[in-house]
């Protein structure tokens, strides 16, 4: 089978990037748009300065950029740079969790998004799409690329961005010891009650890949629920306790609503908002938000890296269960 044909790329570099030191990196990074059509541009980024920008031919200014002409690298680097500043607020505060640092961040809706990442301390990597329904192949492309240029370039494990993505494993008989708090918004007009919450976070929340998950109305928590003190968990918590972890979450929770609008400012320089989905992937698991409308969302956690990508299909799974229970009492 004939090989397919390799994209037509433009590379724009600053003056201190060298193609003879650093070649290898430059051409990994034009060949992870072969076969992926909806990546739009990659930049590469050296403690916080923009060095290159990979794009795809003959794409059309961004829709909500105001471009200066002459500038190019700044004007497509421009919502990477901006969703960089913003993981490195969010990496800062991840880092009280124990779960590692953050090392990927996506940022997206139907229509398209942003992927930020850690290659390693001070190599950073960022992408974007303007392609509806882009963002999965651009995530799953860019935690390749990551992975080969520390494996290939600097000779580092690979940290596993995004999980392994293997077939997703059936969940265990044994749904592990399930604990349910209710918060201030558990009576809200919906009438959603206590047993039906029960029921839905006892046929997602496990032991094997998610691992809590809390939903939040009108920015006001429902409930969470997770399964930390079930025994095969217990090395998680060797230098964290159970319930400081229950405490972070939610403390996370409460503090996401003014790094969204950051995020937001971010992704609009792409495609329209608001954002619908954001995963903050660190080096031991991941946390992700899942907005059900505009103010009401659910939130998950896995602290497995190997299962971060089936995590987040489980918390899909919840929050489309959610809705559907949800949504008729809201008309």
């Amino acid at each position: 089978m004939a090989a397919a044909p390799h994209p037509e790329t433009e590379l724009f570099t600053e003056s201190h990037w060298s193609p003879e030191g650093h070649g290898l990196i430059t051409a990994l990074c034009q060949g992870t748009f072969a076969g992926v059509p909806a990546l739009r541009s990659v930049s590469h980024y050296s403690n916080g300065i923009i060095d290159f920008v990979v794009r795809r031919g003959d794409c059309p200014p961004l829709s909500s950029l105001i471009t200066v002409g002459g500038e190019d690298i700044a004007n497509e680097a421009l919502p990477g740079s901006r969703l960089l500043l913003c993981t490195q607020d969010l990496g800062a505060l991840m880092r009280p969790l124990g779960t590692g640092e953050l090392m990927r961040v996506v940022v997206a809706n139907a229509h398209g998004g942003l992927w930020g990442g850690r290659v390693k301390a001070g190599e950073y990597l960022s992408a974007h799409t303007d392609t509806a329904g882009g963002m999965p192949a651009v995530d799953e492309a860019m935690n390749s690329l990551v992975s080969a240029i520390r494996t290939q370039v600097h000779h580092l494990p690979d940290e596993l961005p995004g999980g392994l993505m293997d077939v997703m494993e059936p969940l265990p008989e044994d749904k592990g010891r399930l604990r349910i708090d209710f918060g201030t918004a558990a009576a809200g007009h919906d009438g959603l009650s206590e047993m039906r919450l029960r029921a839905l976070w006892g046929g997602h929340v496990n032991p094997l890949d998610l691992q809590y998950a809390a939903y939040y109305r009108d920015w006001k928590l429902v409930c969470a629920g997770d399964v930390f003190e079930s025994p095969e968990l217990g090395p998680r918590f060797l230098e964290t306790s159970v319930r400081s972890r229950r405490t972070s979450y939610r403390d996370l929770a409460r503090s996401l609503r003014g790094h969204l609008a950051r995020l937001t400012d971010a992704l609009r320089l792409v495609v329209a908002p608001p954002v619908d989905r954001l995963v903050l992937d660190v080096q031991e698991g991941a946390v992700y938000v899942v907005w059900l409308t505009p103010r009401d969302y659910v939130l998950g956690v896995t602290l497995d890296q190997r299962q971060v990508a089936h995590a987040e299909n489980r918390l899909h799974l919840l929050a489309g269960a959610l809705r559907e229970v949800t949504q008729p009492a809201r008309h």
